[in-house]
């Protein structure tokens, strides 16, 4: 396994804001819903695992954890593009300090967008999200732990692409973390993706599109599952677009 490959695979187009891997550009998320498989993994043989069973679908999107981040760091995304070159890529780093810093670094690992935390300094934030603009990635807020995402969204000069509603793995309750996402989409002049995690099965994928959710994050419901592929066939099976549309009427801003 290749964790650390020659620097000159790696090119960054700055005038473009696009990055390249052997001539791979950002992706835009145009046609939501989405299903984002979470790799909350430490084992890189399980993750080649799940990799090659997850289908080949516009509407998937791989998050490369935390944890697997920190343990193989953002080299990982290369690895990960061996199996999916054609993917949407989530560097989940969950920023907290030198946003500007770190939301480069995700984009120079050829990440399609990187995480930042809905608890660091509004200043930290806006650093991030503002960098990402500039390189041309995603900007992510995470609101694991934050208590009034609209206000915090309402509070930034500059908005991030996608708000994360998320309910911690280590967290038991019943509640879903979808909270009021109207709200946080009119906080960011409703030009906003909204992504739901925690606890995602496929009995509450409706709902959840139901209240306005653009995104739905699944991590062991599929990467845990002895049939990966049929799990996140089941999840994508949900993604109906003719029902999604007549929830966005009354949903969107």
């Amino acid at each position: 396994m290749e964790l650390f490959p020659d620097k000159k695979t790696l090119i960054h187009e700055k005038d473009r804001g696009t990055h390249a891997i052997m001539g791979f550009k950002v992706q835009r998320l145009w046609d939501p819903p989405y299903l984002q498989v979470a790799l909350d993994l430490v084992d890189m043989g399980r993750v080649a695992s799940v990799l090659k069973s997850l289908p080949e679908n516009d509407h998937l999107i791989i998050e490369a954890g935390a944890p697997l981040i920190k343990k193989f760091g953002l080299s990982v995304l290369s690895e990960i593009r061996k199996f999916k070159p054609n993917a949407f890529i989530i560097a989940d780093l969950k920023i907290l300090d030198t946003g500007n810093l770190e939301a480069r670094m995700a984009a120079d690992a050829t990440a399609d967008a990187v995480v930042i935390s809905g608890l660091a300094p509004v200043s930290t934030m806006e650093k991030a999200i503002a960098e990402a603009k500039k390189v041309g990635i995603y900007s992510i807020v995470d609101m694991l732990n934050v208590q009034s995402p609209a206000k915090v969204i309402a509070s930034l000069k500059v908005k991030p692409d996608i708000v994360e509603l998320h309910r911690a793995i280590d967290v038991e309750e019943t509640a879903h973390a979808w909270g009021d996402i109207p709200a946080i989409k009119k906080a960011a002049g409703g030009k906003l993706l909204v992504a739901t995690a925690g606890g995602i099965r496929t009995n509450v994928v409706k709902d959840a599109l139901k209240a306005g959710a653009d995104i739905l994050v699944v991590g062991r419901a599929i990467t845990a599952s002895k049939d990966v592929g049929h799990a996140a066939d089941e999840f994508l099976e949900q993604l109906n677009r003719e029902e999604i549309d007549q929830f966005r009427i009354m949903t969107d801003f």
